[in-house]
């Protein structure tokens, strides 16, 4: 870690009900790269992570149903879902098995009916054992060790298994795992099960500050990160500012993307809360709702859609988070709130065709 705070979801107080369930910028100018870029060989995945409460059977609900029609009509057209398991201190995984939890069947279906694509993203539920999931260590605790990769390759095999199953394509092989992967050799492991079940695209999500630490990128298909990079320390920026700050992150996914050859890359998550801090500090979890914390997260989200979506290493981005249907917790980060649907819907959202000859 950089000494910045990790970002860590928003649902301490719900964490024993899960459990019980289951670097700075480089110099390099970013011209530099881009000239020898290739085209973006596919469509931008322009994506948004449908969180939940509690266990994730909202994901099987008819409010899953409705929340996908509404992310539709805002140009969203994947959504990127996470089931748990828990991660104990002893290195213990718990988990149910994907088949037996029927709202992911139904989460399939219902996405399947609405036309909005999968990004499979299986996630560690650490509370109550870590601060963070970039904090589960088990230091020279060798048992430990053993305990969390076999748990684990069993839990995400069993995950991609199911993805295989549903024709979901693209999934996540690990989320946040900072202080696991230089295990490189159980990594590896690990990621050549997951290939022996699931045959579609594999990333890893990387937390920012921890890209250059990951030392099986070439194994995977995407460079994902949690695109959580400070951007500026100006007060009130404004959105050029705000683009051009994007100048450092991209030149350093760049650099790191040749140096594994060329893997694209992909936000595997990204989001902004209503703070006066969000550039400076776009992880932190204080809020400020006023008009001009409202203003400034309406730009830094218009500002990285534009910047990621003209940068041909970069193929998607999912934002952090929608919680479909009421929920009590859903305050921050909500891609729900008015200033950040309209902000999608500028960018993504499809206009209407209008005749050569104008409006009638």
């Amino acid at each position: 870690m950089t000494g910045r705070p990790p970002l860590a979801p928003a649902f301490f107080q719900i964490a024993a009900g899960i459990l019980l369930a289951i670097g700075a910028p480089l110099a390099t100018p970013l011209a530099a790269t881009a000239a020898a870029e290739p085209e973006r060989p596919r469509p931008f995945l322009r994506g948004v992570v449908v969180s939940c409460p509690r266990y994730g059977e909202v994901w099987g609900s008819q409010h899953m149903t409705d929340s996908l029609r509404e992310l539709k009509r805002l140009g969203v057209e994947w959504a990127a879902i996470h089931p748990y398991a828990g991660v104990r201190r002893d290195g213990s995984i718990r988990f149910h098995p994907a088949d037996e939890r029927g709202y992911l069947a139904r989460a399939v279906e219902i996405a399947r009916a609405e036309g909005v694509a999968l990004f499979w993203k299986p996630h560690l539920a650490y509370w109550g054992s870590f601060a963070w999931r970039g904090d589960i260590d088990f230091g020279e605790d060798e048992a430990a060790w053993r305990r969390f990769f076999d748990g684990y390759r069993e839990f995400i095999v069993d995950q991609a298994r199911f993805a295989e199953r549903a024709g979901v394509g693209l999934f996540a092989v690990g989320v946040e795992l900072e202080r696991t992967t230089s295990r490189e050799a159980e990594w590896r492991r690990i990621l050549a099960a997951v290939r022996e079940v699931y045959r579609g695209r594999v990333t890893y999500a990387a937390n920012w500050d921890a890209l250059e630490r990951v030392p099986f990128w070439d194994a995977v298909d995407a460079i994902g990160v949690h695109a959580y990079f400070p951007l500026v320390e100006a007060d009130d920026p404004d959105e050029a500012t705000l683009a051009s700050a994007w100048d450092g992150p991209l030149a350093r996914l760049a650099e790191l993307s040749a140096r594994v050859g060329g893997k694209p890359v992909i936000f595997a998550e990204i989001g902004y809360n209503r703070s006066p801090d969000a550039a400076r500090r776009p992880w932190e979890y204080r809020m400020e709702d006023t008009a001009a914390a409202r203003a400034l997260r309406s730009r830094l989200i218009a500002a990285a859609i534009g910047r990621a979506e003209t940068a041909p290493l970069v193929e998607g981005m999912f934002w952090w988070k929608w919680i479909p249907g009421p929920d009590r917790w859903d305050r921050d980060f909500s891609m729900k709130d008015p200033e950040a649907r309209e902000a999608l819907a500028r960018r993504w959202a499809p206009r209407p065709h209008v005749p050569a000859g104008g409006p009638r």
